[in-house]
């Protein structure tokens, strides 16, 4: 989620912290060493990899050749001869009378397209609209990518204090409704592997959950309602209920999420939402060829009341 002028604080950049990577690294750091692969072309990995460092930094900072070599770990000539290349292809562009560079109008066409190209968006898109027209709250739309959670789509609400997100932007699943709707429904091997790494991820606010045992406990309680609650663990002053999108397999694809300040998200409204986004999220699984899984199916039918743990 993204800072604005009438949005509340970013997710993934706390107020008075250096902007967090999607891996919960700040973005201002080294980047990573991917694993090697016999079949990688090196040149093509370092240009992507700039790319996605440039994609991290707030959208008013442009980016000159030595702190991208700096933080990238390559020579100044390397990132010089990379941009060079990329701005052939309007991938990247130069300020004008400046030595700094911004991401260029290609990648919006590359993004769209991707997007138009995405299943999930299109089985949701008209769920989307209904649910943020019935709650006049964003409306937040993730998929699952290994133990991550990626925004790929959004309805902003219209309120003048907002939550909002970036599409692209990317979640482990620990924490955030979406993210954790995703990971209360993976089989129990796939929970665990997220559990051990807890200890290595993000701490967004002092409400993020980072003990094991209490977030097993969070995560029954998401099973049995059949939708997760986020109580200021991502955002200070932020709420948001979401619930699991499943494929074919009965596995989560995804979820699907309302998010508001906590001022317009009471105790008493939670449930109400939950109910509304289970439905959504059932809905869209049914349209995008997805099995609803028993477990998922009894929440929906016992609908009892919101009993969750509150982080704190």
């Amino acid at each position: 989620m993204t800072a604005g002028s009438t949005g509340l604080p970013g997710s993934l950049g706390l107020p008075g912290s250096p902007t967090v990577s999607p891996l919960g690294s700040p973005t201002d750091s080294p980047a990573p060493r991917l694993a090697a692969d016999t079949y990688a072309i090196a040149s093509v990995d370092k240009a992507v990899q700039l790319l996605l460092a440039m994609a991290q930094w707030p959208p008013e900072r442009t980016a000159g050749v030595s702190e991208l070599a700096r933080q990238l770990g390559l020579t100044k000539t390397q990132v010089y001869r990379l941009l060079r290349t990329l701005e052939r292809h309007d991938l990247v562009v130069q300020e004008p009378g400046e030595r700094r560079y911004r991401l260029g109008p290609t990648l919006l066409a590359l993004g769209e397209a991707a997007r138009e190209r995405i299943g999930l968006v299109r089985a949701a898109r008209p769920v989307m609209d209904r649910l943020a027209a019935e709650t006049g709250e964003s409306v937040h739309l993730v998929e699952r990518h290994q133990r991550l959670a990626v925004v790929v789509d959004l309805r902003d609400s219209a309120q003048r204090v907002r939550l909002t997100a970036r599409v692209g932007g990317r979640y482990p699943l620990h924490a955030g409704a979406c993210p954790q709707a995703i990971l209360a429904y993976l089989p129990a091997h796939q929970q665990e592997q997220v559990l051990a790494q807890l200890a290595s991820l993000p701490r967004y606010t002092p409400r993020t959950v980072l003990d094991p045992a209490r977030l097993r406990r969070i995560l029954d309680d998401v099973r049995e309602r059949g939708y997760a609650f986020s109580d200021e663990d991502v955002d200070p002053g932020a709420r948001a209920v979401g619930a699991p999108i499943f494929g074919p397999s009965g596995e989560p694809v995804g979820a699907i999420s309302v998010a508001g300040p906590s001022f317009r998200l009471p105790d008493a409204l939670v449930p109400r939402y939950g109910a509304l986004v289970r439905q959504a999220a059932a809905e869209v699984t049914a349209r995008f060829g997805g099995v609803v899984p028993p477990a998922f199916e009894r929440a929906a039918a016992a609908d009892g009341p919101h009993h969750g743990e509150r982080p704190s």
